[in-house]
This record gives C-alpha cells, sequence and structure tokens, in this order.
C-alpha cells in the first residue's frame, strides 16, 4: 500500500484539502512522507457506497476525482441529503464510534484513504499539521452552519439560487458553466424540497432569464449578479 504523492491529481486534492501554503507548515513534509507510505488510492463505481451509516470511521477520505453525497436515510424511507463533495474536500469527518451518515459515490470517483490513526500519530508529533487540519475541519463546520441558515431563512426558490451559486463556484473553473453531477431529487433532498418543488425552481430561473439549461445537468448562469441578489 502506498501513494505517489508526485501524480499531479494528488497534489491538486492536497492542495485543495489543506492550502496552497501547507509544505511550509512545521512537519507538512513528515505528513505527506507517511502519507505516500500508508495511505492508498481508491476507485468507486458510480452509485457505490465509500462507507456506510453505522460503519467504524477508520477512514478519512479525500477525493481525486468525482463526486460524492454524504446521505443520511430514516427509518420511514425517507432521506436528508448533507453536503456534495469534490475534488480536495474531507469525507469521514466524524469523533463517534460510528458514521452517522453514508457516502455515495455521484459518479465513478477515484479517493485518497487515510488511516484515521495515522493521522492521528502525526497529529501528535506535529501540532502546526494538526492545527491546519482543526482548521480544515473548523471551516467545514463554518459551512454547515451557513447551509442551517439558509434552509431556516430563506424560500424554496432562493435556497436552490444560493446553491447553484454554490456550485457555480465549486464547479465552475472561473466560469458560469457547470456540470452537474447530482439529480433533481438529490438536490431536493440537500435543500429539504420535493422534487416537484426543485423542478419549478430551475423552470422559473430559467423563465426569468437568470440561468440556461442545456440538458437536466449543464447549467449556465446568465445573470450573476441578479442570480445573486434574487438568492439574497
Amino acid at each position: 500500500m502506498s501513494l505517489d504523492i508526485n501524480k499531479v491529481i494528488i497534489k491538486t486534492s492536497l492542495t485543495s484539502c489543506f492550502g496552497s501554503h501547507f509544505k511550509e507548515v512545521e512537519g507538512a513534509n513528515a505528513f505527506i512522507d507517511e502519507l505516500a507510505k500508508d495511505a492508498e488510492e481508491v476507485s468507486f463505481a458510480q452509485g457505490e457506497y465509500v462507507f456506510r451509516e453505522k460503519d467504524a470511521p477508520e477512514y478519512v477520505y479525500i477525493p481525486e476525482s468525482g463526486s460524492l453525497m454524504l446521505e443520511r436515510s430514516t427509518a420511514s424511507g425517507s432521506r436528508q441529503v448533507f453536503a456534495f463533495l469534490f475534488t480536495g474536500n474531507l469525507a469521514g469527518l466524524s469523533e463517534n464510534v460510528s458514521y452517522s451518515f453514508s457516502a455515495k459515490a455521484l459518479t465513478n470517483c477515484v479517493v485518497i484513504r487515510i488511516s484515521r490513526q495515522l493521522m492521528q500519530d502525526i497529529f501528535d508529533k506535529y501540532p502546526a499539521v494538526a492545527k491546519r487540519y482543526h482548521d480544515v475541519t473548523g471551516h467545514i463546520l463554518s459551512l454547515i452552519l451557513d447551509q442551517l441558515f439558509i434552509m431556516g431563512q430563506k424560500s424554496a426558490h432562493q435556497r436552490l439560487a444560493h446553491f447553484l451559486l454554490d456550485m457555480e463556484h465549486r464547479l465552475g473553473r472561473g466560469t458560469h458553466r457547470f456540470f452537474l453531477p447530482m439529480s433533481r431529487q438529490d438536490i431536493a433532498d440537500y435543500l429539504g424540497m420535493s422534487l416537484e418543488t426543485a423542478s419549478r425552481g430551475f423552470s422559473k430561473l430559467k423563465k426569468d432569464g437568470l440561468i440556461s439549461i442545456e440538458s437536466n445537468y449543464q447549467i449556465t448562469v446568465l445573470e450573476s449578479e441578479k442570480l445573486i441578489a434574487y438568492a439574497d
């Protein structure tokens, strides 16, 4: 088991996760050397689970390519989607004895799988690396709190507009055009609305000239400022 730390996609994933100046952090090179020895790349096909709710949280995962969805199902069969993860995001964060959510591959994907014990050993040796990691997890928590605010304070169509702006930022690669790897049902379950409400929201934003929809998945934001104002 080893990781080719010189592969461009691995460098990109780690930089996206820990920041462009991570190598300047004391202990960062040792951490990367340990990853090279003990972490591994794992591939998942579309629809496969990286881990499931109630699995023991033995690893953390950093997507290299493709996309993941974090979800939880209830006994009644309903589902809540918590997050969509892309290159350089962190998955598998848990302080409990088991995961309280599942991670599903939305597309074919490759992830870096890192033992939690390896990370803890590095943190014990190098507090600066631990601080950078906790800075990352703290940022994730702030994003979760932002999402809770949006869910509680915005209308359904405003939530959809905010979601599209977020996807434009994360997937547009500096452009206004992006491909959504998730289904309309996934988006509805993420935003806390019915599929019908989500579909009407897409139609309204298109009718109002704020977005174009080339397929169910290919979106272009036509009027960024107006979409921002609509989301607010």
